[in-house]
């Protein structure tokens, strides 16, 4: 859908004119490839803005409830399309980990965690510790 030579084309109008994008806040390469489809693509659709009163899709919101293996939009009783979590840091823990776990395993086994099992340091390793710290402090 997107030539080679459209690509370059968006790299140059992106180049000619830095100040449609703010990479202040170390962003990636998102803003231009939003740009290119925008620019390039005359058809295509933004789930996201859907004419109705459509449910939200950012993982950093909390008013999302679970329910089996989806989530509901409590503000507008509707099930997600999608979930989305830029800025998000995905690992245990993060907003709906149980959801994107899940998905992400669908239709595969899900691996075993590895144990990491601590090392003992030995007598003489322990006591080089003890000086270096020591020395530190003087």
């Amino acid at each position: 859908m997107i030539s080679e030579a459209d690509l370059y084309a968006t790299f140059a109008e992106c180049a000619a004119h830095p100040e449609y994008f703010d990479f202040s806040q170390k962003t990636s390469d998102q803003p231009i490839i939003n740009y290119m489809v925008l620019k390039r693509l005359a058809k295509r659709c933004n789930i996201a803005r859907l004419p109705e009163k459509a449910p939200g899709n950012w993982a950093g919101s909390s008013h999302f409830v679970p329910e089996g293996d989806r989530l509901i939009d409590s503000q507008v009783n509707q099930y997600l399309h999608y979930l989305h979590w830029a800025g998000i840091k995905i690992q245990p823990g993060c907003p709906y980990w149980e959801i994107w776990e899940n998905y992400r395993y669908l239709n595969e086994s899900k691996p075993q965690p590895v144990l990491q099992i601590p090392i003992q340091k030995l007598g003489w390793q322990k006591a080089i510790d003890t000086i270096k710290t020591r020395f530190s402090m003087l």
